[in-house]
């Protein structure tokens, strides 16, 4: 029901027009497919309503329905919950199953990565220590290194001590651009005066 909740809230939001968090988009790859299928979906149900009995498509119509506002739902949520970065912390967002918050200070720098790790939200990386994951799918495409290691609470999966965490982004250049911002601004306001950013 959570998960759910989200979605709607975040499709209601995007049809109302309410402005959407600045952030980093992630999940690119995601949002098309997920698009993609649930454009499929409207014109499969359509040709499929055609071929049943006029007291069943009403019914058959709800439950497509419901399916295309579900996807569209995930979409939303992805979109309306980007990566955000400033001067104390680092927010790497899927939208509806968890985040994973690093300092700011911690973040070294973020490098083009290309794996695939088993699962969704944040999780360990089978076979890497030290290493997370954090997305809506399994493709990852940049890897933010820390220094010094940070301790994330996996849930059921643990405690990690994080050197590395994976994670999706549109653009890496963008991603790298937001650290070198947060930390020129971190640098400027060392003591986060009043003068400090929030």
């Amino acid at each position: 029901m959570g998960i759910a909740r989200v979605w709607a809230g975040s499709l209601a939001a995007v049809l109302v027009r309410r402005r959407a968090e600045p952030g980093l988009r992630h999940s690119a790859e995601t949002r098309q497919l997920v698009l993609a299928l649930a454009a499929t979906e409207v014109i499969t149900a359509v040709l499929f309503s055609t071929m049943l009995p006029p007291g069943v498509r009403a019914v058959h119509a709800v439950l497509e329905l419901l399916l295309v506002l579900a996807g569209l739902g995930l979409v939303a949520a992805v979109v309306r919950h980007p990566h955000t970065v400033d001067a104390r912390r680092v927010v790497l967002r899927t939208g509806f199953l968890g985040d994973v918050t690093l300092p700011r200070a911690s973040v070294r720098c973020v490098a083009p990565a290309v794996r695939t790790v088993p699962g969704r939200g944040p999780r360990p990386v089978p076979g890497e220590a030290g290493a997370v994951a954090c997305s809506v799918a399994g493709s990852l495409d940049i890897a933010l290194h820390l220094d010094p290691p940070v301790r994330l609470d996996l849930g059921p999966a643990g405690v990690v001590d994080a050197v590395t965490v994976y994670a999706s982004a549109d653009s890496r250049p963008a991603f790298a651009a937001a650290l070198a911002l947060a930390r020129n601004s971190s640098k400027r306001h060392p003591s986060g005066g009043a003068d400090a950013p929030k």
